[in-house]
């Protein structure tokens, strides 16, 4: 789908979620440009996975506006699915599969032809420069091999919007600015990155943009 440029990708108004006596969100509010890379900072607990799990509709908020693309998150969430990519800090994968068996499998169900789906799954394998893994196991995979394979699991649908929490924890300083770069050509590829993580100084050179979290409010947006 084409996004246009002056579309926000995501829009969050006055954005609140409790978790029964705990205020996880208190009226969180920023916007995020297309076609840009948006670093979404704050000390664990800020509510960034609060925030991210809203966003890929995986939560319903409790009060507040969310738009991705113009859509809101509950009442079109079948149409925000199809354009997000949504990458979770801890994630689990189907270790006893190849590479291109883990690929494929998650092609199929986003409901991807099965004509189409060697040629997607070798692109995301050649962005993520696991070309050479492909027949690889998972489950003998290093941490940051592991996450490039993940990377490239939420690449196959073709979404707009990635949504990655804490995409370089656990990383060596050499995979971390190898999945930089990833994400620098993603952007030049007209996508847009958000990105959490809870160390500014990670994102510093990445991001064209910045939104601060502290315990559930936003500090600074721009």
């Amino acid at each position: 789908m084409t996004v246009r440029a002056d579309e926000p990708a995501i829009d969050v108004k006055d954005l609140r979620h409790a978790f029964k006596k705990h205020q996880a969100l208190a009226g969180v509010t920023f916007t995020v440009p297309s076609r840009s890379i948006h670093g979404f900072v704050g000390p664990n607990g800020a509510g960034k996975t609060t925030t991210l799990k809203v966003l890929a509709t995986l939560l319903r908020p409790d009060r507040g506006n969310v738009t991705i693309f113009g859509d809101h998150v509950t009442r079109k969430a079948k149409q925000v699915r199809r354009r997000i990519g949504y990458m979770p800090d801890h994630f689990s994968m189907y270790r006893q599969m190849s590479v291109f068996e883990y690929l494929d499998f998650f092609a199929a169900a986003y409901g991807i032809g099965l004509k189409q789906r060697d040629k997607i799954i070798g692109d995301v394998l050649a962005l993520t420069d696991m070309s050479g893994r492909r027949d690889d196991l998972i489950k003998g995979l290093s941490r940051g091999m592991q996450q490039r394979v993940s990377l490239a699991r939420v690449l196959v649908h073709d979404p707009d919007l990635l949504l990655l929490d804490e995409p370089a924890s656990g990383l060596d300083p050499r995979a971390r600015i190898e999945l930089m770069d990833i994400l620098r050509e993603l952007k030049r590829m007209g996508k847009t990155v958000f990105i959490s993580s809870h160390i500014l100084s990670e994102l510093g050179d990445l991001c064209d943009s910045v939104t601060i979290l502290d315990r559930g409010r936003v500090k600074y947006s721009g």
